[in-house]
């Protein structure tokens, strides 16, 4: 992915300017005035909104050149779609002209930006990842349950619909995950790293690339899902969890949001209890095969892959810089077992 200029700031003047930024989109809601706050910088730029009587909102504004018009149309589709089959996603805000985005800009900021506006969600985040959970691992397990059943409910809701004219989301097949064309970045572009490393991650993606495609993409395996279940996209709640963040809602195996969910638990004793939490509750509503189960080793890896091209193509973000030498000796590990299994 091509870097702009704006990204070659530090991170926080990068974060001050957005903010500027999200004072016009806030116009354009009809909240000239409310309050607006940082609240996570990683791919997008979130901000917590406080506009008083108006209520509590977060605002989206949207990494620069990452997604078309027509992919955030469609994740925001997707978004009240789900409301609607009981699937409770944040609510969708429309701006003043009645659209689930809109266009800001500022002359601090290279070029317009995409925004949208969600209901504020009242919770708190499940955990942060590559972190201790801070619970114990029968209140995980529990949780682990509950979006079990929240992610087959997205299967289940999404195999029924019929998708809008225009409906444009990214595929999380063999090339969106680790191939040259990844959406999350290519690892083979990582700098500073030894042939040998090289050598290892290459032939890691060449076998990953094999299975998933011998794997096959039957709608048993494959379909429209949220497709980004780590933990601090579950908000707990009063009355249940929530999933939010559906930037990468697409096409993707169930296994790969499995992954997902368990990468960073990999190595702790939360692990074994908590998949298993995760797969009874998925189970309630939809099958999940052993045959597929078995591919768990290989989504892990690709997993880390895509995480790995991450951290290559963000590195404008601090957590990417701190994150790649974290990825880089997972693969190292986890892959040369990979290969020798």
């Amino acid at each position: 992915m091509s870097r702009h200029p704006f990204y070659e700031q530090a991170e926080d003047l990068q974060i001050a300017a957005l903010q500027r930024l999200a004072a016009d989109a806030m116009a354009q809601y009809g909240m000239p005035d409310a309050a607006i706050k940082p609240l996570a910088y990683r791919e997008n730029m979130t901000f917590a909104i406080d506009a008083g009587d108006r209520g509590r909102f977060a605002l989206r504004v949207h990494q620069a050149g990452y997604r078309t018009d027509a992919q955030v149309q469609s994740e925001l589709d997707f978004m009240d779609y789900l409301n609607k089959e009981g699937v409770r996603t944040p609510k969708v805000i429309r701006s003043t002209a009645g659209t689930l985005f809109v266009y800001a800009q500022h002359a601090d900021v290279d070029v317009p930006r995409q925004c949208d506006l969600f209901e504020w969600i009242d919770g708190r985040e499940f955990r942060q990842m590559a972190a201790t959970p801070p619970m114990s691992i029968e209140d995980a397990g529990a949780t682990y349950m509950d979006v079990g059943r929240q992610a087959a409910a997205i299967y289940n809701a999404s195999e029924k619909w019929s998708l809008p004219p225009g409906f444009d989301r990214p595929a999380w097949d063999e090339d969106g995950i680790c191939g040259p064309g990844s959406h999350l970045g290519d690892f083979r572009d990582i700098q500073g790293i030894s042939d040998e490393q090289r050598t290892l991650l290459e032939d890691v993606a060449n076998r990953v690339t094999a299975e998933l495609t011998a794997f096959g993409k039957t709608p048993d395996r494959y379909g429209l899902s949220q497709a980004d279940f780590l933990p601090e996209n579950i908000m707990l709640c009063s009355d249940g969890i929530r999933i939010i963040d559906f930037d990468d809602a697409g096409d993707s195996w169930i296994m790969f949001d499995v992954a997902t969910a368990f990468i960073d638990l990999a190595d702790t004793d939360y692990f074994e209890p908590c998949l298993g939490a995760f797969v009874a509750g998925f189970r309630e509503l939809r099958p999940l095969p052993d045959e597929q189960l078995a591919m768990l080793p290989t989504f892990m890896v690709a997993r880390l892959l895509s995480y790995l091209g991450h951290t290559v193509s963000r590195s404008h973000l601090e957590v990417s810089k701190s994150g790649q030498e974290m990825m880089l000796g997972m693969l190292e590990e986890h892959g040369a077992l990979y290969l020798a299994s």
